[in-house]
Parts: structure tokens; C-alpha cells; sequence
């Protein structure tokens, strides 16, 4: 098998090593026949308009003493009477007696193509009405009147189109040779006021324009092309007559001079035209020539015999050569053919090697899956558990001015006494409690900007400020003093307009910063509070004298989980404050050295003016007729709290602990109003509420949820009010005043 396809290259490499030859040869062959060819053509063309020119300079040589002639005898006061009195006798005899240099009316003899001056047959005047004066019985150079007055009719025509003379050709009798044409010179004849009396039309015999000698090979035939006729001194058939015509007339349709390959005295030949006197007013005319190419065809035949002896000898060669090249071009086949058993055996064992590395990539890649998606599991359970120290970082932050309080008011109950202290205090919880639940509703929010839904009021920075450094007041001193140091802070405040922004959430960012403060000054010092006002802005910068930061952890303190502290710190503090200054429209700076402390430099947009703008109301809504509530939750805290908040109200409670527990009380006595959790074990609050809707679809039911479901979203079925945990006393009671206004 392999040996026959050795056999099926070397034969092909021959093959196409001789089709190679053939066809450069034969190529080569065509393109030189071709070239003589045209070299030929191009030697006829110069000589035919060689000879063009030659015969216009000596026909031009004897037609400028013609019409300086006609120009003088246009000139004559007796000819310019005679014509204008239409008197032929005296017209023609004073014309005669002009032009008898140029016009023997006894000579018979046709002057030859060396004569200097040439020698009129006829002439004729025409009128100013276009028609020619007959001569009468006057001897003008005529013998058969009628065919060359209607031949002259066209010289008025030529006459009107003229300026002062023209030359033309025209056709005196009906024979198809060149004795039936003449060369006509028409003077126009002006009287002295410059109008057209006429003019004088001296015909002369159209001679052999190009010389050439009968006996030559190339030269067949010469003639003139005039008003579709060929007008040609030679023994052609009518047949062949017919076939130039129709050639002719579609060549010089075309373009005014050329030529063009014809059959002649089945021969072929070249046909040579050109336009005489291209500015004639007459019919336009022109001289034709045909050239055989008989010569040619012989040389051409010689030509190609060499060519193909020369060619075959090339084939020769070139077919011997192509043998002894694919003997050598074939021997590397040859050691292919040797060596391919052995390369087959070897690609056959490659072919099972490479099955074996397969199925061992692909054991590995299944290995790799695995152990991706256990460091990718790890990097989750780790990610979870730093949001959860970021988590229980935060609620720290927050908690510790709730317990710092409330150890205050158990473990002195002298404050109790003071009611304002008191109150302070109570204050002071309640924000933490609901920076806690702030918390909560960012955790996911680092750099979410503000959104048109948000709650967005005026917030006093001022007020802020005292209020943060109270509520960390259990952090930068009480901490501080019992690790023995001293932190001392100082506030500088300018006044300011208000800012628009969420106030817990820069209360939570404020405190950080303090915070933050206090664990960068171990030993003590000093945190500086300023708020200024700034081109729209209201700047607050919070200033500390610890020990400062490298430029490597001021360009990554900002980020999520990077931390300085070790186990102390998540790295969510200046994280959670970054994002809420960027969702505040606001920008926040850095600036700190290692040992000179750090400065955080807050920039808030001032709030839009309003001129009403309302405030949260502190105090409860006034009581109305009591109602019958029922609320259902599984946390005994959450009921104890509600069930607080409405019999503070006036109103009459019920609780239950899960959805089937609140049916039957449903069903056990009317209500006015349900309070329901959402999530509760056998039954949820949704399941329960559309249960009820069923049997009473008026009764208003509040959904409470811990999973921080927006209040503008649309509530589920059977729900008309959807309030999130933790819920404080105002917006429970206010909402059940809404839904009762609305029943």
C-alpha cells in the first residue's frame, strides 16, 4: 500500500513538473506571435499616416494658389454686378476670362499629381437663394448638366454654414470609381455692404490621394468613404463592395479615424480611414486604404514553425529535465516510505499515552474541583464569621452606652429621683435602641448611594455632636480611666445650617470615629470635635493625638475587613462610615502621620430650606374609644412589649403564641385590630391573615417582621399594614388610629 502511493507521488510530481514546461512554452509562443502581430499593424498604421501627411503637404501647396485665385475674382466689381442681376451670360463669361490660368475649357488632359498649380473642370456660381446659376450654353467644364447641378446642390448649404471658403467633396455622376467625385473650393461673394451675393464653386478631379506603387505587397486598394459609398479604383465583387460598406459606415460611426481587420480577394487585410479636410461644410469625407497582411501571415507562419521547433526542443529539455528533478525531489519520499511502518507504531503508542494522561487530567481536574469548593466553603464560613465580629463590633459600639445607663439607673436609684437626669438617660437609650436597629438595615449597605425612598430630614449637626459625645461618654472615659489613662474631648463649633441625611445613620458613623479614636491612644490624649461651614457644606472634622498611621494603612483603612487590631478588630468601622457619607452626597478625607495623630474630615451637603418642616412627634397620640386587639407572636418579649404599648393606650390585648392559637381566639371573641409577627412555627402570620379575611374581609391586621421588608412595598394578601422590628410605641398606635379612621 505504501509502496503504491510512492509510486502515485513520483507520478504526479512528473506530471507536474511537464504540464509546467508545456505551459511556459506555449505561453510564451502565444505572447511573441502576438507581439509581431501587433509591431506589424502599428508599421502599417505609421506608414499610412506618413503617406497622409505627405500628400497634404503637396496638395495643401497647390490649393493655396487655388484660393488666394477665387479669393480675387470674389473681389471683382463686374462679377459682383452680374450675379446680383442674376445676368448668367455676362456672369460667366467675365469668370471665364478670371480664371483662365486655372480653367482651359479645350483641355482635355487631367493634370497629373506634379503639377504645381492644379487645373479646374468646372465651375459653377451659386446664387443667394442656395440654387446653382445655370451657364447655359456657356462651356463650364461640364458635359452632363444635370448630374452636377443636383451634385452642387449641397453648396448652399455649405454656402450659408461658411465664413469665406470651404472645401468639399461631391459626387458628379453615379459611377462607383474616383472619376465620379470632385474637390470643390466655394468662395462666398459679398457685396459692400457686407451681404451674401452668392459664390463661386471651382471643381476640380479627385486623383489618387495617397501614392503608393501598384505592384507593392502590403498596399491592395485606395478610395474615398463619401455620404455612405465607397468610391474605390479597383476590381471588387459587389459582394465585397457591400461588406466594406457596412464595415466602414459602423467604424466611422464610432470615432473619425482608425483601423479594422477585413476580408479582401479572400485575404485578410487591414483597413486603414481618416477624415479629409475636417472642417469642410460639406458632406464629410474620407480616404481609405487597405493593406494586406498576406506578408504578415507568412512571416507569422515562419515565425511560429520556429517557435514550435524551438518549443518542442524546450519540451524536450524540460521533460528530461522534470525526470531527472523528481528522481531527486522523491528521494525524501523514499525514506518516508521507509520509515513509516515505524512511524505508525510510534503514533499508535503516542495515541494510548495520550489516553493515559487524559484520564489522569481528568482525575486531577475532579480533584481540583473538589479542593476548590472546600477553600471556596472555607472562604465563606471565614467571610461569615468577620461579619459577624463586624456585626457584634457594631451592636458593641451600640450597646454600650444602653448598659453603661442602665447599670446608672439600677445601681443608683438616686437618679430615678431626678426626673430631668432621668429623662436624659431614658433619651439616650432609646437612640442607641434605634441605632441598633439602623444596624441592622445597613449591614449590606456599605456604598449603596441614598435612595429616593430613604428617609431624608434636617439634621442639626450641632445637636448631633453633644449628643454623640454623650452617649460615648462611657467609652472615652469610664474605659479609659480603668486602663489608666486620660482621654479628654473638645468640641469647637461654628454655627451651622442643617444637613439632609438620615440621623442615626451619622450618629453611628460619628461614634465610630470617636471610637476609633480612643483604641488609637493607648496612653491618653486628646479628640477634638470641630463643625464649620463651608461653600454649601457643612464640614465636621474629628482630630485625635494617638499615634497615627503609615501611608500603606491610610491608603487601605477604608477597606472592608482590614483591620490593625488583630482578634479586636473586623475592619467594618471606617468601611460602615465611608458608606454612609457616600450615601449622604458627601466626601470623606484622611489625614494622618506615624506618632501626630489622625484627622477625619467629614464634607455634607447643607439640607434643601423648607418653611414648614415637621418634626417627630415625642408625646402619644390622644386617646380615642378603646379597642379589642388581639396580637400573635412566638416571642413572649415582643407580646409582652405591644400588649404594653396598647394598654398604655386604653385598649383591651389578648395574646397568642403561633397562628393556630390566634384562630381560636378569633373565633372565640370579635376584634377590632390584629397585631401578627410573621414568622411562627405550625402557622405564619400570612397563612393566618388571609384564614381571617375569609370570614371577615374589613377587619384591619398589622404584619410585624424582623426581616426588614420595606413598608412602600406592596403588602402580601390578605395584610394592610406591613411595620418592621422593632417597632416603637408612636408608629404602632398611629398606624392603628390610620386603620381605624379607615374602617
Amino acid at each position: 500500500m505504501d509502496f503504491k502511493l510512492f509510486l502515485n507521488f513520483r507520478a504526479k510530481l512528473l506530471l507536474s513538473l511537464m504540464l509546467v514546461v508545456l505551459v511556459v512554452t506555449g505561453t510564451t509562443a502565444y505572447l511573441v506571435e502576438q507581439n509581431a502581430q501587433a509591431r506589424y499593424q502599428e508599421a502599417l498604421d505609421a506608414k499610412f499616416q506618413e503617406q497622409m501627411r505627405l500628400f497634404s503637404a503637396l496638395q495643401e501647396t497647390g490649393r493655396r494658389a487655388v484660393l488666394e485665385k477665387c479669393r480675387a475674382v470674389s473681389r471683382s466689381v463686374r462679377l459682383r454686378a452680374a450675379l446680383e442681376e442674376n445676368d448668367a451670360e455676362d456672369l460667366y463669361q467675365n469668370a471665364a476670362t478670371e480664371l483662365q490660368d486655372l480653367f482651359d475649357a479645350n483641355s482635355s488632359v487631367k493634370p497629373n499629381l506634379d503639377s504645381q498649380v492644379p487645373r479646374a473642370l468646372f465651375f459653377r456660381f451659386v446664387g443667394s437663394n442656395g440654387r446653382v446659376v445655370s451657364p447655359g450654353d456657356f462651356p463650364a467644364g461640364t458635359v452632363v448638366k444635370g448630374s452636377l447641378d443636383q451634385a452642387l446642390a449641397s453648396s448652399g448649404r455649405a454656402l450659408d454654414d461658411a465664413a469665406d471658403q470651404t472645401i468639399g467633396y461631391i459626387a458628379a455622376n453615379n459611377r462607383k470609381d474616383l472619376g465620379a467625385l470632385r474637390e470643390v473650393v466655394l468662395t462666398k461673394i459679398v457685396d459692400w455692404n457686407g451681404r451674401s451675393l452668392g459664390g463661386l464653386a471651382l471643381g476640380f478631379g479627385v486623383r489618387d490621394l495617397i501614392s503608393f506603387e501598384r505592384n507593392a505587397e502590403t498596399i491592395s486598394a485606395s478610395g474615398i468613404w463619401l455620404r455612405q459609398r465607397l468610391y474605390m479604383n479597383s476590381g471588387m465583387s459587389a459582394a465585397e463592395r457591400e461588406t466594406l460598406t457596412h464595415a466602414l459606415a459602423a467604424a466611422i460611426g464610432r470615432r473619425p479615424s482608425g483601423h479594422f481587420s477585413v476580408d479582401y480577394h479572400n485575404e485578410p487585410h487591414l483597413l486603414f480611414f481618416k477624415a479629409l479636410a475636417p472642417a469642410t461644410q460639406f458632406e464629410p469625407a474620407y480616404e481609405v486604404c487597405l493593406y494586406s497582411l498576406g506578408a504578415a501571415l507568412r512571416q507569422q507562419q515562419t515565425l511560429r514553425w520556429k517557435i514550435i521547433g524551438l518549443g518542442t526542443l524546450i519540451l524536450a529539455g524540460g521533460f528530461i529535465g522534470s525526470v531527472f528533478l523528481t528522481r531527486e525531489l522523491s528521494a525524501p519520499v523514499d525514506k518516508i516510505v521507509a520509515g513509516s511502518v515505524e512511524n505508525l507504531t510510534l503514533r499508535r503508542r503516542a495515541e494510548q499515552d495520550l489516553v493515559a494522561a487524559n484520564r489522569e487530567l481528568e482525575a486531577a481536574l475532579r480533584e481540583l474541583k473538589a479542593t476548590q469548593q472546600q477553600v471556596i466553603q472555607q472562604e465563606r464560613l471565614r467571610a461569615l464569621g468577620e461579619m459577624a465580629s463586624g456585626i457584634a463590633h457594631d451592636f458593641n459600639n451600640t450597646l454600650t452606652p444602653i448598659l453603661g445607663f442602665t447599670d446608672l439607673l439600677l445601681e443608683r436609684p438616686e437618679i430615678l429621683k431626678d426626673t430631668g437626669e432621668a429623662k436624659r438617660f431614658l433619651d439616650l437609650l432609646r437612640t442607641s435602641a434605634k441605632d441598633a436597629a439602623s444596624i441592622v438595615r445597613r449591614l449590606r449597605e456599605f456604598y449603596r448611594p441614598l435612595e429616593t425612598n430613604d428617609e431624608i430630614a434636617p439634621v442639626d449637626l450641632t445637636a448631633l455632636v453633644t449628643q454623640v459625645v454623650s452617649l460615648t461618654e462611657p467609652k472615652w472615659r469610664q474605659q479609659a480611666q480603668a486602663n489608666g489613662c486620660t482621654v479628654q474631648v473638645k468640641t469647637e463649633i461654628s454655627p451651622v445650617a442643617p444637613v439632609a441625611g438620615d440621623e442615626s445613620a451619622l450618629r453611628e458613623a460619628l461614634t465610630n470615629l470617636i471610637f476609633n479614636a480612643v483604641d488609637a491612644m493607648p496612653s491618653g490624649g486628646v479628640i477634638t470635635l470641630r463643625v464649620t461651614p463651608e461653600s454649601g457644606q457643612a464640614v465636621l472634622q474629628v482630630c485625635d493625638s494617638g499615634t497615627g498611621m503609615t501611608e500603606e494603612v491610610r491608603q487601605r483603612c477604608l477597606e472592608p475587613f482590614f483591620s490593625t487590631k488583630g482578634d479586636h478588630g473586623t475592619g467594618l468601622g471606617l468601611a460602615m462610615v465611608y458608606g454612609i457619607v457616600k450615601r449622604h452626597g458627601g466626601t470623606l478625607d484622611l489625614a494622618s502621620q506615624l506618632g501626630q495623630g489622625t484627622t477625619f474630615t467629614l464634607r455634607i451637603p447643607f439640607a434643601e430650606p423648607a418653611e414648614n418642616i415637621e418634626t417627630e412627634k415625642t408625646d402619644a397620640p390622644a386617646a380615642r374609644s378603646p379597642l379589642n386587639v388581639l396580637v400573635v407572636d412566638d416571642e413572649s418579649g415582643t407580646r409582652e412589649v405591644i400588649s404594653a404599648f396598647l394598654r398604655c393606650d386604653g385598649h383591651s390585648v389578648t395574646t397568642a403564641s403561633n397562628g393556630c392559637e390566634g384562630l381560636r381566639e378569633f373565633k372565640a371573641q370579635p376584634f377590632d385590630v390584629i397585631v401578627t409577627d410573621r414568622a411562627m412555627p405550625e402557622m405564619n402570620g400570612d397563612q393566618m391573615a388571609g384564614m381571617i379575611k375569609l370570614t371577615r374581609p374589613d377587619i384591619p391586621i398589622v404584619l410585624l417582621t424582623g426581616f426588614g421588608v420595606a413598608t412602600t412595598d406592596q403588602p402580601p394578601a390578605g395584610i394592610d399594614v406591613v411595620l418592621n422590628k422593632p417597632v416603637t410605641l408612636n408608629t404602632l398606635l398611629s398606624t392603628i388610629e390610620t386603620l381605624r379612621d379607615a374602617a
